[in-house]
């Protein structure tokens, strides 16, 4: 009877100490659903990541976008947004968002950006360069979320054009560009040129080469013959005794200057004779080509106008 006594005058405590534990672990598993919760995007936001690997999420698609790269303007012409910034002198042209875009420009070196002309501009997005405004993450996301992109082929920029799509609620539009101009590309590829061909830029002394891990190259790769590897960097730097080693049978040439008036580069290096004796140089197939869409644009608009380029001068 004892035992029994003693038994029955601990089940109440018992009891009483099971419904503490229980009540515990409720509470925690109700403190740990409401953090995941707060954690939980909100329903109808938008993440994805960009390609530095940083994700972004957006509560609702993105309508104001400050561009610090070509490719941002690019993009969202290609779906009938105007940026609400811009840094590339280029978006002001009529093909991409216009002489009378209603856009604040946004000051600053490159790399160097005037973080508060972005400010100023109110975005709810902000797309950059990546390896290039990386270090303006910090300030730049005081005010709104930074996307970074970094395109090493014409699929990359197409596949951007669809991020923005996304980013933006806009991919219907997003699709049916990017779906035309991949067909395009195909299709000239299809009817692939025996021509070998160079796409190189700045002046004489300091020279570059779009190598086949940038848009412009890996396009160039697509419908001619286009030897250029990247070895430690996409854009390579490159000699003129480099270029007459592969003789190209075509030349792309950007020079790169602020004046207007620059020299054409095929020009500035015609005192050099080994470049006077390259077969495109003899044959007048040195083709001076826009800097700033092919080095700066990146985009599918700006791949376009190089494709123009490209096949109007591969057929002569």
């Amino acid at each position: 009877m004892r035992k029994s006594t003693r038994l029955a005058a601990l089940a109440p405590a018992a009891l009483l100490a099971a419904s503490l534990l229980a009540a515990c672990g409720a509470s925690d598993a109700a403190d740990e659903a409401d953090a995941a919760d707060a954690a939980r995007p909100p329903s109808g936001s938008i993440t994805v990541t960009d390609d530095t690997g940083t994700e972004i999420t957006l509560d609702a698609p993105a309508t104001r976008i400050a561009c610090l790269t070509m490719i941002c303007v690019d993009a969202l012409t290609e779906v009938g947004i105007t940026p609400v910034a811009y840094r590339e002198a280029l978006a002001l042209d009529e093909r991409y968002a216009g002489p009378d875009a209603d856009m604040r420009e946004i000051t600053g070196g490159f790399g160097e950006e005037n973080v508060e002309d972005i400010a100023l501009a109110t975005p709810d997005l902000v797309i950059g360069l990546a390896g290039a405004q990386d270090g303006l993450r910090a300030a730049v996301e005081a005010h709104a979320p930074l996307f970074l992109v970094e395109p090493r082929s014409w699929r990359d920029s197409v596949a951007f054009l669809r991020t923005v799509g996304e980013l933006t609620g806009t991919e219907d539009a997003a699709e049916e560009r990017a779906s035309g101009f991949v067909e395009r590309v195909e299709a000239a590829a299809e009817n692939r040129s025996e021509l070998t061909t160079l796409s190189m830029y700045g002046e004489p002394g300091s020279l570059g080469v779009d190598s086949v891990e940038t848009p412009v190259g890996s396009l160039l790769a697509e419908v001619s013959d286009y030897p250029w590897p990247a070895g430690d960097d996409p854009f390579a730097s490159v000699a003129v005794e480099q270029i007459a080693a592969v003789d190209p049978d075509v030349i792309f040439a950007q020079a790169f200057s602020p004046s207007v008036d620059t020299e054409p580069l095929g020009e500035r290096l015609a005192a050099d004779p080994i470049w006077a004796g390259l077969g495109a140089a003899r044959a007048g197939r040195v083709v001076e080509v826009e800097a700033a869409v092919w080095a700066t644009g990146r985009g599918t608009i700006s791949l376009g106008l190089v494709l123009d380029a490209v096949e109007k001068n591969l057929s002569k």
